[in-house]
């Protein structure tokens, strides 16, 4: 009888959740976590900071039906202070990250350990994403590069990974110390920290997330704070070698101007230029 294919050292699901979040989504996103083919071997839930009752209500019923370690944080601080706060309890040699309102597809966690358990496994592995709105109509799809020279090149302008799809070395993770604090940037500027301490990376063809988006991520996605965060991921990703100064201050200057334009017209350059339409044939 053969063995079934896991991930090597174990893996823990790494979640986080605040205020903001919607109760449905959020309920829908643990169900699919919980509906994969293959199980985590731990769960941590981050609570960052006071949440409402009906949030509350949610996390307890799945902390009775499933292994869940819930943290609660007093202070919301920002998803990177709460996926540190995860990252360091987590006990298994693989994080996979999950987002509190998308949906994981059934075969994700089976396909991510797939390649895991391969005799050349990556340190850090990815893959394409849905981007859905609310009632789960296909809207676009993110595909990222495939093959570790790809991924480095990438890198250099863009996110390689779409960080709710991945799955990483625990190990790795801590000796680059967590999370960076960049608003909004944190993945882009770990995987920068990843790749400078020489990690093997590997992003799967397969969609394996439908991730909620539309209007409301637009928004989230733009004004001052976001540009000045992305001139610190530019600083960032100079300092780890992966781009040079005269790149970094174009990059910057031409990401910073678009994250300031009007949210329609920012939301028009990611559905035409950053994204591939969904095509109803």
């Amino acid at each position: 009888m053969s063995t079934p294919i896991s991930f090597p050292g174990a893996f823990t699901l790494l979640m986080a959740v605040y205020k903001g979040d919607d109760v449905d989504l959020f309920e829908r996103a643990l169900q699919s976590v919980f509906d994969n083919t293959l199980q985590p071997d731990e769960f941590i839930l981050v609570v960052d900071g006071p949440i409402p009752k009906a949030l509350n209500l949610i996390i307890q019923l799945y902390q009775e039906k499933f292994n869940t370690q819930v943290i609660y944080l007093p202070v919301n601080k920002g998803l990177s202070h709460a996926l540190n706060a995860g990252l360091a309890k987590v006990r298994t040699d693989w994080v996979v990250r999950a987002d509190a309102d998308d949906i994981n597809l059934p075969d994700r966690f089976m396909l991510l350990a797939n390649v895991a358990s391969g005799t050349e496994a990556p340190d850090l592995i990815g893959g394409a994403i849905n981007e859905i709105d609310r009632n789960g109509n296909i809207l676009t799809t993110r595909r990222t590069p495939l093959s570790h020279f790809e991924i480095v090149q990438f890198a250099k302008y863009r996110n390689p990974f779409n960080h709710m799809s991945v799955a990483y070395s625990r190990k790795l993770a801590l000796q680059c110390g967590g999370y960076p604090h960049i608003y909004l940037r944190e993945d882009y500027a770990l995987w920068a920290n990843m790749l400078s301490k020489g990690a093997k990376t590997l992003n799967l063809p397969d969609v394996l997330i439908h991730a909620t988006a539309g209007h409301d991520l637009n928004l989230r996605r733009g004004g001052w704070r976001y540009a000045w965060a992305e001139l610190e991921l530019q600083r960032h990703l100079v300092k780890c070698k992966i781009k040079s100064p005269f790149y970094a201050i174009v990059h910057g200057i031409m990401r910073g101007t678009v994250f300031i334009l009007p949210s329609i017209l920012r939301a028009a350059i990611y559905k035409f230029f950053l994204r591939t339409p969904q095509l109803n044939l």
